[in-house]
């Protein structure tokens, strides 16, 4: 029959795949595999009692070819963790398959870039530690050092995340992936305009948002996991950030710190519709609803819910009909807007600069 694939039927698979969740990392892209396969290594570092310095790590596609560019020598089994990787750059590829030690003087932090750049490597994605704390702290220039403005943090030790870290992340996914249509192609996120220019959105844009920034989270809390789209008996959380815990009795938990609701908010439908003012409110509210139910169901600590305004009105009161009841839920409530063009975020930048100066004469 049509309908059944080796004696099982559609039916039986959909309802297995339900009751069956993706593993937490399915679809982990090779710059998310990259970053985590370095967090691993540095948790295996820390174990062995290596300490100080800085550490560079390269991904590269074409790691053989590359290699050939710049002496340096090979390390076939760094991620086994028995080889110090500070004071060194590293050329490898995304899942630390073999590593090639460059021979660039990193006894000079200041020309440690310059060498990499000069080395034909500043725009391969690179991972920067600097261990000469108590605790390695890491940043992810995701298009290389070549374009420095395009780096975000990256944790290696576990903490909770707070309200303040979260939001830092979150507004450096904008500012990176999502501020103008030309930041989406840079982040080489899902297209989320059908017509930036008239303000239509693509289909379904809360989806395509949310793909590129679980990325983005994955890249910065090494220590957590990021889920999408987790059942629930109130619906479907678009994500949920946890992380794998010991109780005090030693018990394995699963301690679950945030659920983030995300709205597109968008006055045009992907066909040019549009759509009325009065629907913008009832979506936001519906939002806090189910931001507080999910926050329930999930279990979860925190809960915030997350807009980002299509609208071609940059409006920042968006959220006073419901700010009350969110203080009294405790739902963090943030709102990011998406201009329609890098002239219209240039005139809004210098429109700022302007009433700054008026304030400040």
């Amino acid at each position: 029959m049509a309908n059944r694939l080796g004696g099982i039927s559609l039916s039986e698979i959909e309802a297995a795949s339900n009751e069956q969740p993706f593993p937490v990392n399915a679809g982990a892209t090779p710059g998310e595999r990259f970053v985590l396969r370095i967090s691993m290594l540095v948790a295996t570092r820390l174990e062995k009692g290596e300490s100080g310095g800085v550490a560079v790590f390269l991904q590269s596609d074409a790691l053989a070819t590359d290699a050939e560019r710049y002496k340096s020598n090979f390390a076939p089994f760094l991620a086994n963790g028995n080889d110090k990787i500070t004071e060194k750059v590293w050329l490898s590829n995304a899942v630390l398959g073999g590593a090639y030690a460059l021979d660039v003087d990193c006894g000079n932090l200041g020309s440690i870039f310059v060498s990499i750049q000069d080395a034909g490597f500043g725009k391969l994605p690179a991972v920067v530690i600097d261990w000469r704390g108590e605790v390695p702290v890491g940043r992810l220039y995701s298009r290389g050092i070549a374009e420095l403005e395009h780096v975000q943090d990256v944790e290696f030790a576990y903490h909770e995340i707070s309200e303040d870290s979260l939001k830092d992340c979150l507004d450096n996914f904008h500012r990176t992936s999502l501020q103008t249509p030309q930041r989406v192609r840079e982040g080489h996120a899902e297209a989320i305009w059908t017509d930036s220019r008239k303000g239509w959105p693509a289909h379904r844009p809360e989806e395509r948002i949310q793909g590129k920034l679980i990325q983005h989270l994955r890249a910065r809390y090494t220590k957590h996991q990021v889920r999408a789209e987790e059942k629930n008996d109130d619906g479907i959380a678009d994500l949920v950030i946890f992380s794998h815990e010991k109780s005090v009795t030693g018990k394995r938990i699963v301690a679950k710190e945030w659920v983030l609701e995300l709205k597109a908010l968008a006055d045009h439908t992907s066909t040019g519709e549009k759509v009325p003012k009065s629907a913008i409110p009832a979506a936001i509210e519906k939002g806090l609803t189910q931001a507080i139910a999910y926050r329930e169901k999930e279990h979860a600590q925190r809960a915030a819910l997350c807009c980002y305004d299509m609208r071609a009105e940059d409006d920042a009161s968006c959220f006073d009909h419901i700010s009350e009841d969110a203080t009294a839920e405790h739902v963090v409530l943030w709102r990011w807007y998406l201009f329609r063009s890098s002239e219209a975020s240039r005139n809004a930048n210098r429109s700022e600069r302007e009433n700054l100066s008026r304030v400040q004469a």
